[in-house]
C-alpha cells in the first residue's frame, strides 16, 4: 500500500510541498522569538504572540472550510501561500531594518493566521481528492511524520545557520520556502475541482451562511462524527497549560533545573510524537474514536507519570515520551474521520469546525492557566489533568461501546 501512494505523483507533490513550507516556518519562528527576544526582553510579550493566530482562526476557519469546499483547493492553496510570502518578507525587512515596534509583530502573526486558516481546509480536500480512501489514514501519518521530524531536527541546523548570517535572513528563507510550495502545488495535474455539485455559484452573505449551515446540518445527523470531532478536542481543555506550564516549572523543579533540562522533557515529548506518527503512518484502523481514546489515555499516562518527575528524572522523561506518543494517535485518525465520513461537499466546513473547537478549548485552556491551573503545585497540575484525560477516556469508551452495540443490533434487526 504504502509504495503505491509514494508513486501517486499528486501526493509526493502536495509532500514536498508541505516539506518545504515546514522547514520555513521553523525557521521563522525561531528568528521571530529570537528578534522580539532581545527586542522586548519580555517573557510576557513572546506569550500574546499566539493569541493573534488564534483570533484569526476563529474568524476566518469557517470562511477556509467554506471556500475549500466550493473553489478548486489548489487555487486557495497557491493564493494562501503567496499571501504568506508577502507577509513574511515584510516580517523580514523590518527585522532587517531594526524596527522593533511590537504591534507590527502581532499583526503580522495576525495575518499568517488568516492564511493558514484558509489553507488547511483546503489542503484537507485536496488530500481527499488525490489519495483512495483506504490510503487516506497512512497519508495523513505520512504528512503528520514528516512535520514532526522536521520540528525535532530543523531547529539545530537553523541554530548554525543563524550563527553565520543575518537574523533577517531566515525570514526570506521563510518566503523562499512559500515559493517553492506553490511550484509544488501548483504542478499537481490531478483534477483538484470543488466538491460541490455543478460550477460554484457567487458566493454572498447569506449563500455563506448556507454553506455553514449545511456543516453544521452535517454533524446534527451524523452523531458519531461530532462524537469524534468533541472527544478528539475535549483534552484540550488541559493539555495545552500542561505542556506550555507544566513542563517549563517541572523542569525548573528537577534538580539542577535549567533551559537545557526543559529542551530534554520537550526532545522526549517530540520523540514520542515522531513514534506515534510512524506508527500511524503505517497502521489501518476503521474504529477512529477508540484510536483516538487511546491517544487521550497514554497522555494520561504520561502526565501522572510526569507528578514523580521532580524526584525521579527518568520517570520524567518517560513520562512525557509517553504522553507524546498520545498526540499523533489524536490528531491523524480525527483529520482522517473527517475525509472519510463527511459528505465530499462538506469536508472542509466540517474541518474548519473542527479546528474552530480546537481553538476555542485551546483558548479555554489558557484562561484555566491564568485564573486556577497554572498556579497550582506543577505536581497537582499533572495530576488534576491525568486524572481528568482518563475519565475523558473513560467516558468516551462508554460512548463508542453503545454505539458499537446499537450498529450490531441494527445490523440484526
Amino acid at each position: 500500500m504504502e509504495a503505491s501512494l509514494w508513486k501517486n505523483s499528486s501526493f509526493l507533490k502536495l509532500w514536498l510541498a508541505q516539506m518545504t513550507a515546514n522547514i520555513g516556518d521553523q525557521c521563522y519562528s525561531f528568528a521571530l522569538l529570537w528578534y522580539l527576544l532581545q527586542a522586548t526582553k519580555s517573557g510576557a510579550a513572546l506569550s500574546l504572540l499566539a493569541i493573534p493566530e488564534m483570533v484569526a482562526g476563529l474568524l476566518f476557519y469557517l470562511i477556509g472550510g467554506v471556500l475549500a469546499d466550493r473553489y478548486s483547493p489548489r487555487l486557495l492553496m497557491v493564493g494562501a501561500d503567496l499571501a504568506r510570502i508577502a507577509v513574511v518578507i515584510s516580517v523580514g525587512v523590518l527585522a532587517a531594518l531594526g524596527i522593533e515596534q511590537f504591534a507590527f509583530f502581532l499583526a503580522a502573526q495576525f495575518l499568517l493566521g488568516v492564511f493558514s486558516s484558509l489553507f488547511q481546509p483546503a489542503r484537507t480536500v485536496a488530500l481527499k481528492s488525490i489519495i483512495p480512501m483506504e490510503q487516506l489514514s497512512r497519508a495523513n501519518g505520512i504528512l503528520d511524520t514528516t512535520f514532526r521530524t522536521i520540528r525535532i531536527l530543523a531547529p539545530m541546523t537553523i541554530g548554525l545557520l543563524a550563527s553565520t548570517v543575518p537574523l533577517s535572513t531566515l525570514f526570506f528563507v521563510n518566503a523562499a520556502s512559500y515559493l517553492l510550495s506553490v511550484l509544488f502545488i501548483f504542478a499537481i495535474r490531478h483534477s483538484l475541482k470543488s466538491q460541490t455539485d455543478g460550477p460554484a455559484s457567487k458566493l454572498t452573505v447569506q449563500q455563506y451562511k448556507k454553506d455553514i449551515a449545511t456543516g453544521v446540518s452535517e454533524l446534527r445527523q451524523n452523531r458519531y462524527l461530532f462524537q469524534i470531532l468533541l472527544f478528539g478536542n475535549l483534552g484540550y481543555l488541559v493539555w495545552l497549560v500542561t505542556y506550555n506550564v507544566g513542563f517549563p516549572f517541572l523542569a525548573e523543579r528537577m534538580e539542577q533545573g535549567n533551559g537545557s533540562t526543559l529542551a530534554m522533557l520537550m526532545g522526549f515529548y517530540g520523540i514520542g510524537n515522531l513514534l506515534g506518527s510512524l506508527f500511524m503512518s503505517r497502521a489501518y484502523y476503521t474504529r477512529h474514536l477508540f484510536v483516538i481514546l487511546i491517544g487521550w489515555l497514554m497522555q494520561a499516562g504520561g502526565f501522572l507519570f510526569l507528578t514523580a518527575g521532580a524526584s525521579f528524572h527518568w520517570v520524567a522523561f518517560l513520562g512525557a515520551a509517553l504522553a507524546g506518543v498520545g498526540g499523533p494517535l489524536i490528531g491523524i485518525p480525527t483529520v482522517t474521520a473527517i475525509q472519510v465520513k463527511a459528505t465530499d461537499a462538506n469536508v472542509g466546513k466540517v474541518y474548519a469546525i473542527n479546528m474552530l473547537m480546537f481553538t476555542f478549548f485551546g483558548m479555554l485552556s489558557s484562561s484555566l492557566g491564568a485564573i486556577w491551573l497554572g498556579k497550582l503545585p506543577v505536581e497537582q497540575l499533572f495530576l488534576i489533568s491525568g486524572l481528568f484525560l482518563t475519565a475523558l477516556t473513560i467516558v468516551g469508551l462508554i460512548v463508542e461501546k453503545r454505539k458499537i452495540t446499537t450498529k450490531h443490533q441494527s445490523l440484526d434487526v
